[in-house]
């Protein structure tokens, strides 16, 4: 699955490059079959800012899916407010900032209407019946890719909470670990290394601007596909709520007051 989204990261890094292929010749039939092949079925996120601009109304499936993305920021890196502030400056929508509004984060996939929350790791132990209204609940890691010291602090809090997990598996959806900078520059981490300890941790690795927020709205697009894809791993039953209630007690754990 996770695999999946780092194809798919791959792909939008490499869209905008796809409209200056028009004076490339047409490939076979048999180039475009195998490269159908590998292209990946899953369907795409689209912002809600998206969607209300797009001329053709988009067929809309009841049940409305709701994710939380934990925020985990190291010194000098985007904590859960200023992601909120950086999605909302990339897509360019509304002109107040307000984190109370549910549609500044709503993604749109397959026909589902997905309700994105951006929280802080603090205080988790107390807000278990909280935790537990959201089906879906992913980690962000973020730092300050112009610091070591940003970057060291980053890694000693992932294998902290690992080491809190039960075989080290952390209780997330995914994984993700966000470099907060303009470029590769002079970066003492590189963003290859970087992305390599993330995958060893089959953790997401993605590059997002702290200046105009180029990159989170992807980042946060593919985490709601990977929660599409698992949306019956948690259900809103008496079942699901056994599950998302156990879930949020190892948060806890994890993330004491």
């Amino acid at each position: 699955m996770l695999s999946r989204a780092r194809i798919m990261f791959r792909k939008l890094r490499g869209s905008g490059s796809r409209s200056s292929r028009g004076s490339e010749p047409v490939p076979s039939a048999a180039a475009m079959i195998a490269e159908s092949e590998t292209v990946d079925p899953s369907p795409r996120a689209i912002h809600i800012s998206d969607v209300r601009r797009s001329p053709t109304k988009l067929p809309c499936k009841r049940g409305k899916q709701s994710m939380s993305i934990i925020v985990m920021n190291a010194e000098g890196a985007a904590d859960y407010l200023h992601l909120y502030r950086l999605l909302q400056r990339e897509k360019d929508y509304g002109c107040e900032f307000d984190p109370t509004d549910e549609f500044d984060t709503d993604y749109f996939c397959d026909g589902y209407v997905y309700n994105v929350c951006f929280e802080p790791p603090s205080g988790l132990a107390s807000r278990s019946a909280y935790l537990c209204l959201f089906q879906h609940i992913c980690l962000i890691f973020t730092y300050d890719a112009s610091s070591r010291e940003s970057w060291d602090e980053m890694v000693t809090a992932y294998e902290r909470a690992r080491s809190r997990c039960e075989d080290g598996v952390l209780p997330f959806l995914a994984t993700m670990i966000a470099a907060m900078g303009e470029g590769e520059g002079e970066a003492p981490v590189s963003h290859a290394e970087a992305e390599a300890f993330a995958t060893q941790r089959d953790c997401l690795f993605v590059k997002v601007s702290p200046t105009t927020g180029r990159g989170i709205c992807d980042a946060v697009g593919s985490l709601v596909e990977l929660a599409h894809g698992a949306r019956d791993q948690y259900t809103t039953d008496q079942k699901g709520h056994t599950q998302r209630y156990k879930r949020a007690e190892a948060l806890g754990t994890l993330f004491p007051s």
